[in-house]
């Protein structure tokens, strides 16, 4: 990660608002420019939710410093602010992916963002955002009604079972259903539905990911060995990747981070 990543400290009063990227259930993500061009995303919600942001903050700068696929913050800290008529809010602030997420190509997937790649052969970047909702290993008590916050059909079934057993074989699972919703398969997930739509590989990699119980669950490792992974697939052009809109037909004219 760049030192200025590490240390930019930023005035969110001289930042210019271009435009509105996405809204969730706890805030919504806008455009930002600084004043020398720069380009970022904002990311904003009530300061009753600051300890999400700051969580998320957190995460983004860990995974960064160890060099994964993460969004990059473009500032060290959350931002608190007092709007009109009273309203705290608190922001972090990120690099803006200027070809928005999987999620306006899919059905799923809005927390992949696309981004463009300097590695040759390759059409672009994936990385990974939206840590709002993440469990950290040494946070709070993950037994609490906090772990239902999201999506339950994402949830592993020892998650919601008498025992909560938390452990990477979640994310395992929420794989595995990402990946139904990302080919388009309907069918509420049942396996006699998927094994018949998918393909054989398909299938196999979605099986191993939601085998019910979690010890036998397949792990990461094993899973980027998997021939679906492995496979070569065409891709479209560069040029169909989709831009948020108000990235389209020259209205924002910047730097990215």
């Amino acid at each position: 990660m760049s030192s200025r990543s590490s240390s930019w400290m930023l005035d969110p009063i001289t930042l210019r608002k271009l435009g509105c990227l996405g809204q969730g259930e706890h805030g919504y993500i806008s455009l930002v420019q600084t004043t020398d061009g720069l380009l970022m995303a904002k990311k904003t919600s009530l300061r009753k939710y600051s300890e999400n942001l700051e969580k998320e903050q957190r995460i983004l700068h860990h995974f960064n410093s160890i060099n994964f696929n993460i969004v990059r913050p473009t500032s060290p800290i959350v931002y608190y602010e007092t709007m009109p008529f009273n309203v705290k809010i608190c922001s972090i602030y990120m690099e803006i992916a200027p070809h928005g997420s999987l999620g306006d190509m899919i059905i799923k997937a809005e927390n992949m963002l696309i981004f463009p790649t300097y590695t040759h052969g390759e059409l672009c970047e994936l990385k990974l955002a939206d840590f709002g909702l993440a469990k950290e290993p040494n946070g709070p008590n993950p037994l609490d009604g906090s772990l239902f916050e999201g999506c339950p059909a994402y949830l592993a079934p020892e998650a919601v079972g008498p025992c909560r057993i938390i452990s990477s074989a979640v994310d395992i699972w929420s794989l595995g259903v990402m990946v139904i919703e990302m080919l388009g398969v309907n069918g509420g997930g049942r396996n006699d539905y998927l094994s018949q739509t998918l393909s054989s590989m398909a299938w196999d990699f979605v099986r191993k990911c939601k085998v019910h119980d979690w010890e036998s669950r397949a792990t990461a490792e094993e899973l980027l060995s998997h021939p679906f992974v492995n496979q070569s697939i065409g891709v479209p052009p560069f040029e169909m990747l989709p831009v948020p809109y108000c990235l389209t037909d020259g209205v924002v004219q910047g730097r990215f981070f």
